[in-house]
């Protein structure tokens, strides 16, 4: 593999390659790589999670769980008080979008309690951890300055640039790549193989050729 020294690109000469470095690799799987990029696209401000909510940390271990914190009965009581309200958790996993051996998240949003769960969150509850390690990072709470769609877009949306021989094709997905839109190719496009549409199972088997190579851009 050449790896670009960029988190957000990474180059295979073919799928071979592809799965020698990451197992069986689906090339659905994003390659958004750390928490950073993520909480970078609603702007999140980083706050003290026990001081926002009022709540007494020394009641709690280090590297407790988010789902230990969602039930918790003290937390719960304080988030009535302040006129908040939590979503559901929400895990990484169930949206196959991190690269293997780079990061899982779990996360929850908390609004205010006479809005909707579709506007603009007040917080969101954060933790991540490697996926080789065992234990989870601690919980860390954002203030959530722009709209979570971008949150999402950022883990759904990926854009590859696929090259055979001497041509280049430009594919989207914005559905955590079970379906892929044609954006950008050479002239002269091979449209027996390049396809407008395409599946994933379809951009797997092209790049099964030898001189194919993929390159995952965003």
């Amino acid at each position: 593999m050449k790896h670009v020294n960029n988190f957000n690109l990474f180059l295979f000469e073919n799928y071979v390659e592809m799965e020698e470095i990451f197992g069986d690799l689906d090339v659905l799987e994003s390659i958004v790589t750390n928490s950073d990029e993520l909480l970078k696209s609603i702007n999140a401000e980083e706050v003290d999670f026990f001081q926002t909510f009022s709540i007494n940390s020394d009641q709690y271990t280090n590297n407790i769980e988010i789902e230990t914190i969602y039930e918790d009965e003290d937390f719960n009581s304080k988030l009535k008080k302040m006129g908040l309200k939590k979503n559901e958790i929400e895990y990484s996993e169930e949206t196959e979008t991190f690269l293997k051996d780079t990061i899982l998240i779990k996360f929850f949003s908390i609004h205010k309690k006479d809005t909707s769960e579709l506007d603009k969150p007040d917080y969101i509850i954060f933790q991540s951890r490697k996926r080789k390690d065992s234990k989870w990072d601690n919980i860390k709470c954002y203030i959530v300055n722009e709209d979570m769609r971008n949150f999402y877009d950022k883990l759904t949306n990926k854009t590859i640039e696929i090259k055979k021989g001497d041509k280049n094709y430009i594919y989207i997905t914005s559905n955590s790549g079970n379906d892929w839109q044609l954006q950008k190719h050479d002239h002269n496009q091979d449209t027996n193989t390049f396809k407008d549409m395409m599946s994933n199972d379809e951009i797997k088997a092209i790049l099964t050729s030898d001189d194919v190579s993929i390159t995952i851009l965003t």
